[in-house]
């Protein structure tokens, strides 16, 4: 009897074990069929245009999803240079405070313009945005502004093709990148694409095909004139990036 009910507790402890397996594979199931959103992450970065010299100034960006926001970001922050010096720049890291906002804020040492940038990662995806910032009254702004463009832009060699697409239909694009005569291989290179006015912009991560040479697709969902800012970094040395337009008929 006793081996009886003890082969009994060894047969009931068995099928406990599979019941729970099972239910642990299907809520492993159920996990791996909620669907990951492949809307774009998109980020609006807040920070005013001008500024005082040793004034404290609040950076904001939004962070959103398919229009929700975005409260779990892996990282977020703000990188701060003066236009000519992007090598001494600084990094400041934001802080969730609502609603898929990520603040913190900064000090300008100098009247000069100033570029602010921040670095969204957030659901495998990244978004860079940025923006000036001119503090105090350097020179003029119009000076200003042609001194950091100048710079942005010495010694890169970037080329989008083609210039264009055709509505509905999946369009690849290659971008080469050429810095100091060299092919810049390893680089992070985006595209942001949007129309003039819309608030929406999209943005397309290439991936090395060759050094220098990187592709990707996108697909324009209506005919007309669209911005596609190509955007190529690398380390905290080189950001560089140029504006073309691509015709879709």
């Amino acid at each position: 009897m006793k081996k009886m009910m003890t082969r009994f507790g060894v047969v009931f402890g068995l099928i406990g074990l599979f019941v729970l397996g099972a239910c642990g594979t299907e809520k492993e199931a159920e996990s791996a069929a909620v669907p990951q959103s492949m809307e774009p992450v998109e980020a609006e970065l807040t920070v005013e245009a001008t500024a005082e010299k040793g004034e404290a100034v609040p950076l904001s960006v939004t962070v959103t999803q398919d229009g929700q926001p975005v409260d779990d970001a892996d990282e977020i922050k703000f990188e701060v240079w003066k236009n000519g010096a992007k090598e001494e720049s600084e990094m400041i890291k934001a802080s969730l405070t609502k609603d898929g906002i990520y603040e913190a804020e900064t000090t300008f040492a100098e009247e000069a313009v100033y570029t602010v940038q921040v670095h969204v990662t957030a659901r495998s995806m990244h978004t860079m945005p940025t923006t000036n910032v001119t503090v105090g009254h350097p020179e003029t702004a119009a000076e200003a502004e042609e001194e950091s463009e100048h710079h942005h832009h010495a010694g890169a060699d970037i080329t989008l093709d083609p210039k264009e697409a055709t509505a509905g239909e999946e369009q690849p694009f290659m971008v080469h990148v050429m810095i100091e005569d060299e092919m810049l291989a390893g680089a992070d290179v985006q595209l942001e694409i949007f129309q003039d006015g819309a608030e929406k912009h999209e943005w397309v991560k290439l991936e090395e095909a060759d050094a220098g040479m990187y592709k990707g697709a996108h697909t324009f969902a209506e005919s007309g004139a669209y911005n596609v800012q190509v955007h190529v970094t690398k380390g905290h040395d080189i950001h560089e990036h140029v504006m073309e337009t691509v015709n879709v008929k």
